[in-house]
């Protein structure tokens, strides 16, 4: 029965690593499914806190700060005084529910993910790769639109979670040189497309790049052959999957992007303060950051009673890149609101918009909201929790994670559950990755998975 469930999970994981928002915007008796996926992780996660941990296996550490998070959550919903029955409270926290697919990656998988798995998504990864590149076909698009709110291109976040997953699959289901061989080959195709999407993606992509490098040192660079193919076979991969990305056309790459991450700039230029001109006068900046004195206005916001709140003047960090700055710019007045409105423990809760989508706080807000007024996220996983739940939340949230990487250290001695971690959280600390749905399921089923069972970076055959 495990074997038939575990099956199950991992069928609707290749889609959701293939199609990812697309197949979960496909509606079902008038839902759609990744609205399923997140209901399902409620109830899941009330089974969880409530089930005996003999039964469920799990890490008791990670068992009970799950319940804390559960817990934390519903103080916030009786501070905030929020509507328990709401599905917008649902929604807005459903970085909470998506979490307890780790409890489900840990029970279930240990024993169904093999190498016809690993071919299965390499497949799809292959797919993933050749859609990206122009060739989605518009039946399959037009299909999508009709059987689903909308179709969308998969996000840069998505590709660098399938490479680093289907990585760390490779390495405990293929020979060792069949999994390096692998490495070179995904890292190789996918680079050129990341450039292109998302500089913080290709960021993403690189830290994961660089862990893979230095926790097979030995086995890379310490070997002829394997250092040759790297040098050679890499550039290679590299060079084509740019001729299919550009369509033959270099002028098309990014470099504009690719110097703010440090691809092709020169790193004394970005390493030493550059004086610019702002406002007709001269700043220094340091990578494109600097402070300077901005003033976030007086708030009037009725609910239910005017409340005035004086947030004045504030030294600011601001970014002369316009992308990042517009991040920087709600990250910190998000803060200012709360510390004014002494929202700083408990957070704003579950039940509206944060106050820098509320046009009521400030009329330059509908700036952040878009041109369809539709968006309502900080684009930054722990300032996201830090908003809705207060610092309460992002503590526990913090805690669980390090503990979760502190388990998998003292389980199997070494230190390579970061490939995993670090990549996808750096990805999420500009994006809306972990608020969505495909991005938390897929990382964390395979959280739980590779805390079960342990990464096979070293050793040519696995041993369960």
């Amino acid at each position: 029965m495990n074997k038939i469930i575990s099956y199950g999970i991992l069928t609707t994981m290749f889609f959701l690593v293939v199609f990812t928002r697309s197949f979960a915007g496909i509606y079902l008796f008038g839902i759609r499914l990744g609205e399923y996926f997140v209901a399902f992780g409620l109830v899941l996660s009330f089974v969880i806190i409530l089930i005996p941990n003999k039964y469920l296996k799990a890490p008791v550490t990670i068992h009970n700060l799950f319940r804390f998070i559960i817990t934390a959550f519903f103080i916030t919903l009786i501070v905030t005084d929020a509507d328990l029955l709401a599905r917008y409270t649902y929604k807005t926290s459903s970085y909470i529910w998506t979490m307890a697919y780790f409890f489900v990656g840990y029970y279930f998988l240990n024993e169904t993910i093999d190498k016809k798995l690993f071919y299965a998504f390499f497949f799809g990864y292959l797919v993933l790769y050749i859609f990206g590149t122009g060739n989605y076909p518009d039946a399959l698009m037009n299909w999508f639109k009709t059987v689903g709110d909308r179709f969308t291109f998969v996000k840069a976040s998505d590709m660098v979670l399938a490479t680093i997953i289907l990585n760390l699959i490779s390495l405990n289901t293929l020979k060792k040189k069949h999994s390096y061989l692998f490495f070179i080959f995904s890292v190789g195709i996918f680079i050129p497309l990341i450039t292109q999407m998302s500089r913080m993606a290709l960021a993403a992509l690189l830290l994961f790049t660089m862990l893979y490098l230095f926790f097979n040192f030995q086995y890379i660079f310490l070997n002829i052959r394997n250092l040759i193919l790297l040098l050679v076979l890499g550039p290679l991969i590299f060079f084509l999957s740019t001729f299919r990305v550009t369509q033959f056309d270099f002028a098309s790459l990014p470099t504009e992007n690719l110097e703010r991450v440090g691809i092709v700039s020169v790193v004394d230029e970005e390493l030493d303060k550059i004086t610019r001109i702002h406002d007709n006068t001269q700043i220094d900046t340091f990578m494109s950051l600097y402070f300077e004195e901005r003033y976030v206005p007086n708030v009037t916001y009725n609910s239910g009673q005017n409340i005035l709140v004086d947030t004045g003047w504030h030294n600011k960090l601001i970014s002369t890149d316009g992308t990042f700055n517009w991040r920087l710019s709600m990250w910190q007045d998000l803060y200012y609101y709360q510390a004014s409105e002494n929202n700083v423990i408990f957070g704003y809760g579950y039940n509206e918009v944060l106050p820098v989508f509320n046009l009521a706080y400030d009329s330059q807000n509908m700036f952040r909201v878009g041109h369809d007024k539709s968006n309502e996220h900080v684009h930054n996983y722990l300032i996201n929790i830090f908003g809705r739940g207060g610092l309460i939340q992002l503590f526990l949230v913090s805690f669980l994670h390090l503990s979760m990487y502190y388990i998998y250290f003292k389980k199997f001695k070494n230190h390579y559950i970061l490939i995993l971690i670090l990549p996808p959280l750096l990805n999420a600390m500009t994006d809306i990755a972990m608020e969505g749905v495909q991005f938390p399921i897929n990382f964390y089923l395979m959280y739980g998975y590779f805390l079960s069972q342990g990464i096979n970076l070293t050793k040519d055959k696995l041993k369960i």
